[in-house]
């Protein structure tokens, strides 16, 4: 489906809910998915309902018909989509929306230098752009940076720059609107105090130019989004990041890793919940959330000890 760039402008809902989730190769070459597995994925995201949704690891457009027709045996109806069509020819990016943008700008071009060789952007970048009746516009960026398998490149370097190259996209949209309203979401493959990460957020830049980390947590306020099963092992390595103009509009209490039934059948990732409030607002207090631009939650003010990404406290240290 074309953007809707002739078409009149949907009613803003009250709430905006954005999905993110890797759906470990679904209905890729490399998919050992059963039928319970991909009853999982729908019975998941039908659950969550999202209006907007982000896939990683998802087959082209077969996956997402396959995916489609699911959620509408569900009661989950989603006409617009779109797949990023970048060099890796299985594992896809895909957007799925109750509404249709009016403009996509897939980037499938992006390349960067690394040992004297010029490698592509894998999988690309999503970047749909929505716009309301009341003129809010959203700016909805997916990525799937690179793996953390070994590359005689060398994984490290190959995923931070995929990482600059995310960033030059989001600084192309912020200097043509300062205040735009970007979201980032996907799977960025590493640590929040990783190199790609902070290249990506920009952390010593001005409040302005900075991308803030949700750091969406589930209901025991764990932050881990992937589990490798061969070595039990629990990381973080989705994330939705968030422009300074989008913060105002940012539900955080509704930005949350869901506990929901079947996440390990269906994926080897937990899916992430991002809640906007799509009206443009402002709140000169809204920094006072975040630490060194990673949203703190209100436990953390409350001294009670924090499973995650961060040192939990001590009962000493109390």
């Amino acid at each position: 489906m074309a953007p809707a760039q002739h078409q009149p402008l949907p009613t803003a809902p009250e709430k905006l809910v954005v999905l993110s989730y890797n759906l470990n190769n679904y209905a890729t070459k490399q998919s050992r998915r059963d039928d319970k597995a991909y009853a999982a994925t729908a019975r998941i995201i039908a659950a969550v309902d999202p209006d907007i949704m982000v896939l990683s690891e998802i087959a082209g457009d077969a996956g997402v018909a396959r995916l489609q027709a699911d959620l509408a045996a569900a009661g989950r109806q989603y006409p617009y989509a779109t797949v990023v069509n970048a060099a890796d020819a299985n594992r896809k990016l895909a957007v799925l929306a109750r509404f249709v943008p009016v403009r996509v700008a897939h980037d499938i071009t992006s390349t960067y230098q690394i040992k004297e060789r010029t490698q592509p952007v894998k999988r690309g970048f999503a970047h749909c752009v929505f716009r309301f009746a009341n003129d809010y516009e959203l700016h909805i960026v997916g990525a799937h940076l690179k793996s953390k398998v070994f590359n005689s490149l060398g994984q490290t370097d190959m995923r931070r720059y995929e990482a600059r190259q995310l960033r030059y996209h989001v600084d192309t949209i912020l200097k043509s609107d300062a205040g735009a309203n970007v979201l980032v979401v996907g799977d960025l493959n590493d640590s929040p105090n990783s190199s790609s990460i902070n290249t990506l957020m920009k952390r010593r830049a001005g409040a302005g130019k900075r991308l803030y980390d949700l750091r969406p947590v589930d209901e025991t306020k764990a932050s881990w989004t992937h589990i490798w099963w061969k070595a039990d092992s629990y990381s973080r390595h989705d994330y939705t990041l968030v422009s300074f103009g989008l913060l105002p509009e940012v539900d955080f209490e509704g930005s949350i890793i869901p506990t929901v039934p079947d996440w390990s059948i269906s994926s080897d990732h937990r899916p992430l919940i991002t809640v906007i409030h799509p009206r443009n607002r402002t709140d000169p207090q809204v920094l006072n959330h975040f630490k060194r631009s990673i949203f703190m939650p209100p436990s953390a003010d409350a001294r009670e000890p924090i499973v995650g990404t961060r040192k939990p406290q001590r009962e000493d240290e109390k």
